[in-house]
């Protein structure tokens, strides 16, 4: 198969609707960062998932169960476990079942931003791909369903030359990236845009290991990292802490006539 590219660029951050390229998460924290949240704001989500997402993330816990004999209990302890048994699983994971694979463990994986973060899942129909997380606490949105897409072919990097992992030629490319506003505030029209600060910011850390890239832990501190950046940058321009719902998300990402 194609190999990524070992990370060594930053986050991709455009427009949003847009996809990345499957190597764009690129550079993480080797140690948590925590997450500024104002003491009044709501806690993090506790919403009920669509019904996929969450059927997805029991049938990896339950796998997980199986193979290692540890239970996934939602906390970001459990993500060294879940990258463990993705280690594992790549022996013998092809096509179908390789996506399938990614697809629970990107459910298991989001819902734990969910639950931890705050956030709310959108997407409908059979395709895990159209699932996406939308975060609360910082307008930022994206697919733990193709990071984990990604994660798993990256493990196989070294199999074999198939490429059984990438979407069908018919598919859209996988988007790995975490996407920030790219458009100006109306209430601070002269600040640098989200997504172009992020993007200097995050050019500025030293890329991780190919081995630490490939995991749901990584994902998650990039995340929390990723968060922390965007709260800084909005108390130094004086902005409110404030949560977003859906109508926030749709009336900035929709179509601009």
């Amino acid at each position: 198969m194609s190999s990524p590219r070992k990370p060594n660029t930053p986050p991709r951050t455009d427009e949003p609707g847009g996809h990345a390229s499957d190597d764009e998460l690129g550079r993480a924290p080797r140690a948590s960062a925590p997450v500024v949240r104002d003491a009044t704001a709501p806690p993090p989500a506790t919403r009920a998932g669509p019904p996929m997402a969450a059927a997805l993330a029991t049938a990896f816990a339950e796998h997980v169960q199986r193979a290692l004999g540890v239970p996934l209990d939602g906390s970001e302890t459990s993500l060294a476990f879940a990258d463990h048994y993705l280690r594992t699983a790549t022996d013998g994971t092809r096509g179908p079942i390789a996506a399938l694979v990614a697809a629970e463990a990107g459910a298991y994986y989001g819902e734990l931003v969910r639950q931890l973060l705050g956030a709310q899942w959108i997407g409908e129909g059979s395709d895990p791909r159209r699932l996406r997380l939308l975060l609360e606490h910082q307008f930022l949105h994206f697919s733990p369903i193709d990071q984990a897409r990604e994660i798993l072919a990256g493990l196989r990097e070294d199999d074999d030359d198939d490429d059984d992992d990438a979407p069908e030629a018919d598919e859209p490319p996988l988007d790995t990236a975490f996407h920030a506003r790219s458009t100006p505030e109306a209430s601070h029209p002269d600040a640098p845009t989200d997504a172009s600060w992020l993007a200097d910011r995050l050019a500025e850390l030293p890329p991780v290991a190919a081995g630490e890239y490939y995991s749901l832990t990584c994902r998650f501190e990039t995340l929390k990292l990723v968060l922390e950046l965007l709260a800084t940058k909005h108390m130094s321009e004086g902005r409110s802490p404030r949560t977003y719902a859906l109508d926030d998300y749709l009336a900035a990402l929709a179509p601009r006539h």
